[in-house]
């Protein structure tokens, strides 16, 4: 069975560009709330079929946003922000850390191989904390 990918990643481009820390928290509580269980088939697969789901999920996102045989770099440049802002993080809130941590190793090396891709993926407290206060468009500190 296949990923609904394009509820997944709607509005990748829009959710990508965040800027805030309050705009991100409501972001990826919607995509908890909305759009994780969409990944059920991945997060729920045992030992033996978690390569093959990552490999479907990333086959079904080259389906869905291919233009003239391949991901577009800005579709691409998104859809990988996408997983790095909502899809990591909320993997590894949603399930128990050791197997937060399988899912989120396979999926980044199978996204990596199929995207020709090097991203990497880290916790929602670290992408919280990362965002800056701005005064007149100057990053003031930590928001």
């Amino acid at each position: 069975m296949g990923y609904n990918v394009e509820k997944i990643f709607e509005d990748a481009g829009q959710l990508s560009k965040v800027n805030n820390k309050k705009a991100y928290e409501a972001n990826i509580e919607m995509f908890k709330s909305n759009r994780y269980e969409l990944l059920n088939d991945l997060v729920e697969a045992d030992e033996s079929e978690l390569q093959e789901q990552a490999k479907q999920l990333c086959e079904d996102v080259t389906a869905a946003f291919k233009k003239f045989g391949k991901v577009r770099g800005g579709d691409l440049m998104n859809l990988n922000y996408f997983m790095i802002f909502y899809v990591f993080p909320s993997i590894q809130q949603m399930e128990e850390n050791e197997k937060a941590i399988r899912i989120c190793d396979i999926l980044k090396d199978t996204w990596n191989s199929h995207f020709k891709s090097n991203i990497r993926y880290t916790d929602y407290e670290t992408l919280a904390e990362g965002f800056q206060a701005k005064f007149f468009g100057m990053p003031i500190g930590k928001n």
